[in-house]
């Protein structure tokens, strides 16, 4: 019974405390506002279409709401990029009920309109001889004022105008000398969608988003960032995302082709990323075992090493080939959060043979077949 009680005590703490950190919400949430919040982060992540940023974001958020509920308090930056990730409609404030229903709150009293005059203060002899003294002090401070902050004002305007020419700023395309200019230098993006932002930190806001092969100016280094200019204007990007080198021409998406192992990125046992498609791929007659979420620590631990295993079947491939195929879902919804969370649908063939096949002989995926326009409850054989 008293560790129960200390248990509820902590819990209690632990929600005062957050409620009084300064930068968060005081407000609860509500619990349909809630129930939709954790709905929507859990089918972003689940859509694999969350950059790297968002995943490890929309992680924290999860986890937040599933252990505070309807008392998760979030800062103002957490909560508008909550709202921008998962594109929330703000939230109607609750009708307030009026302070007294049968009328028969008293009114407030009414201020007395009587005005109280103020007792003159009487004037001695010296202050009446020293009063025109002080009142060309006075008049003197009203216009050497003005005057002396309208000369500040054009001086400051002035020196900015004088070195505009000399000194450059880290943000402004026109501050890089002429002289400069034939020493300009060049980068790519290599991810496939990278956030450009304001300054070198995960911290500063996102300008823009850039695509895998966009040519941008180098500006120069700061730690494991560079500035560069690109059409979002002069912002900051992780240095790991740039290249000297121009990235290889993406080829078109089409039904069937021949891939390369730099065409495929791998997000977990049973779903991929393939270059020049606009959705994450499926891949069907099998089942991985889930990383994100999973139902036990068995079944996690199981789709890591699926994952592991699927990226290694591609890397030492010496032919991958890939294969759309119409997802099972109610027609004309594929292609759409109503189906399969957005996803397309294939099969991936490595040297000839279904990787589907390989994962399931190596006791890493499960068979799992769909019908035309629904699947079967996904087998849970890890967490038995």
């Amino acid at each position: 019974m008293q560790s129960q009680l200390n248990v509820a005590v902590r819990q209690k703490t632990s929600v005062a405390q957050l409620n009084t950190r300064p930068g968060f919400s005081s407000m609860p949430f509500s619990p349909e506002r809630t129930k939709e919040i954790q709905s929507r982060i859990d089918a972003r992540l689940r859509s694999g279409q969350a950059n790297d940023w968002e995943m490890s974001f929309l992680t924290n958020m999860a986890e937040r709401f599933q252990r505070y509920g309807t008392e998760t308090r979030l800062s103002k930056a957490q909560y508008a990029s909550l709202h921008k990730v998962l594109k929330l409609e703000r939230e109607k404030p609750a009708q307030t009920r009026p302070a007294a229903d049968d009328g028969t709150s008293e009114p407030a009293p009414k201020r007395s309109s009587r005005s109280v005059r103020a007792r003159p203060r009487p004037i001695s002899v010296a202050r009446a001889i020293t009063a025109p003294q002080r009142a060309a002090r006075k008049a003197q401070r009203q216009i050497m004022v003005p005057l002396v902050i309208a000369v500040a004002f054009f001086a400051l305007v002035g020196s900015l105008f004088e070195s505009s020419n000399s000194r450059s700023t880290p943000y402004s395309p026109s501050a890089i000398p002429a002289s400069q200019s034939t020493n300009t230098t060049y980068v790519y993006v290599t991810g496939t969608r990278v956030n450009q932002r304001a300054g070198p930190s995960t911290s500063n806001a996102v300008m823009g988003v850039l695509s895998e092969g966009t040519r941008v100016e180098k500006l120069r280094d700061e730690g494991q960032w560079t500035q560069i200019r690109s059409n979002l204007g002069t912002g900051w990007m992780s240095s790991s995302f740039l290249s000297l080198v121009a990235p290889p021409a993406e080829r078109p998406a089409s039904q069937d082709r021949s891939l390369r192992a730099s065409d495929v990125r791998i997000i977990d046992g049973d779903t991929i990323d393939i270059r020049g498609m606009t959705a994450n791929v499926r891949l069907v007659g099998f089942n991985a075992p889930e990383t994100w979420r999973p139902s036990c620590t068995a079944e996690r631990q199981v789709g890591e090493r699926a994952t592991a295993r699927l990226g290694q079947l591609v890397r030492g491939a010496a032919s991958i080939e890939f294969e759309r195929v119409a997802c099972s879902c109610r027609p004309g919804t594929e292609g759409t959060d109503q189906c399969n969370f957005g996803r397309f649908c294939g099969s991936l063939f490595v040297d000839g043979r279904d990787v589907g096949s390989t994962l399931i002989a190596e006791g890493l995926a499960e068979p799992y077949r769909c019908g035309r326009t629904s699947c079967p409850p996904r087998p849970q054989p890890w967490c038995r």
